[in-house]
């Protein structure tokens, strides 16, 4: 017989405890990494999000190209991962946030940090429990699961939910 994990409306075993400390990962607030901003791009609208990426893709390969890695399949891959978290960041802020918002892309050495604020201070990420996969709100799942950090900030006025992207390679051993 499956069990339920309890308080998640899952069944048991080792999927779901994972699911489970994804959620909780969410709900604690932890500090962004202190790193100045590289680079911020107010977001106004989910119209704009097409700009955003191009504009961070160029940032970001000029980054590693900096860093040394010249291969173009390596720059690509690690570049498209790091695009998916940050979209999905941005989205959020635009989708459950509130205006103003923008997005802070930083370097912190082998990893950026992607910081989206917006004003919706009340309103922590939430990642979807029991929802069928097409209606979506599976993307702090994806962000939890590509980068070495996240968490949730705030203070008087905005909310910061940041994650730590690795430059070279894969956030977690495999």
């Amino acid at each position: 017989m499956n069990q339920e994990t309890p308080g998640t409306g899952l069944p048991g075993g080792p999927a779901a405890a994972t699911i489970e400390a994804v959620r909780n990962s969410w709900r604690r607030v932890s500090p962004v990494p202190d790193v100045p901003p590289a680079d911020v791009v107010e977001l106004t609208s989910l119209r704009q999000l097409g700009a955003v990426r191009r504009h961070v893709r160029a940032l970001l390969t000029a980054s590693l190209q900096a860093d040394g890695i010249r291969t173009d399949d390596d720059v690509e891959e690690i570049v498209d991962r790091a695009i998916l978290v940050i979209d999905e960041l941005a989205s959020n802020a635009l989708r459950h946030g509130t205006l103003p918002a923008r997005l802070d892309l930083r370097e912190a050495g082998d990893h950026w940090v992607v910081v989206a604020t917006d004003s919706a201070r009340d309103e922590l990420p939430l990642p979807a429990v029991d929802r069928p996969a097409g209606q979506g709100g599976y993307g702090l799942y994806v962000i939890a699961d590509l980068t070495s950090a996240h968490g949730v900030d705030v203070d008087g006025v905005t909310k910061r939910v940041w994650a730590l992207l690795p430059k070279h390679g894969s956030p977690r051993p495999e």
